[in-house]
C-alpha cells in the first residue's frame, strides 16, 4: 500500500499521517501515533482497517494494537481477516477480538465455515480464550475449539461452527 493511497482514501490528512507513522522504525513515533489514533476512537476505525492490509508488518501490527484499544465492533470484519496474517499480526488481531468479547464470535464462526485453513490458528486462539473466560459461551464454543485442534479439522470445523452459530441464534432470540 502506498503513502498516496492513505492520503487519497483517508479524508483527514492528520489521520493519514498518523497511520503512516504506525510503520515507522522509531518506536516513540509509533507509540505517539497509536495514542493519537486511540484518542480519536471510532472515527479512525476504517483507516486502521485499511492499515491492516498494508505491506508493512509493523504498520499492520500497530493498527491491530490500536483497534484493540479502541474496541469498536465496526473493526470486527477487518480483524477476522487479519487472523489469516502469517505473522504476529494475527495474534494481536486475536487480542483485539478477545477485547471485544462475544461481539466477534458470529463473524469468526462464519469465516470458519468458509475459510478454515487460513484463519484456523488465530480463530482457535480467540475462541479458546472467549470460551475460557465466558461461561455462557463455553458450551457453545468448546466443540469448535476441539474441532480446530483435531487432525480432521478441515471436515469438522465447518460443521461445528455452523452448529455454534445455530446455538448462538437460539440464545439471542
Amino acid at each position: 500500500m502506498t503513502d498516496k493511497r492513505y492520503q487519497t482514501e483517508i479524508a483527514n490528512p492528520q489521520v493519514a499521517e498518523w497511520i503512516l507513522q504506525l510503520g515507522s522504525s522509531d518506536s516513540e513515533q509509533r507509540q505517539a501515533a497509536r495514542k493519537n489514533l486511540t484518542q480519536l476512537g471510532k472515527p479512525v476505525v476504517s483507516a486502521l482497517a485499511l492499515a491492516l492490509e498494508d505491506e508493512s508488518e509493523m504498520r499492520r501490527w500497530e493498527a491491530a494494537k490500536t483497534l484493540e484499544s479502541i474496541r469498536d465492533p465496526a473493526a470486527i470484519p477487518a480483524l477476522v481477516e487479519a487472523l489469516a496474517d502469517d505473522t504476529s499480526v494475527k495474534w494481536v488481531a486475536g487480542d483485539a477480538l478477545i477485547a471485544l468479547n462475544e461481539k466477534g464470535v458470529p463473524e469468526i464462526l462464519h469465516a470458519l465455515i468458509n475459510e478454515t485453513a487460513e484463519i484456523r490458528d488465530g480463530a482457535c486462539f480467540v475462541l479458546h480464550h472467549l470460551a475460557s473466560d465466558n461461561s455462557d459461551l463455553r458450551d457453545i464454543l468448546t466443540p469448535v475449539v476441539h474441532a480446530l485442534k483435531s487432525p480432521e479439522s478441515s471436515l469438522t470445523v465447518p460443521v461445528r461452527a455452523l452448529e455454534a452459530l445455530s446455538k448462538l441464534s437460539a440464545v439471542d432470540s
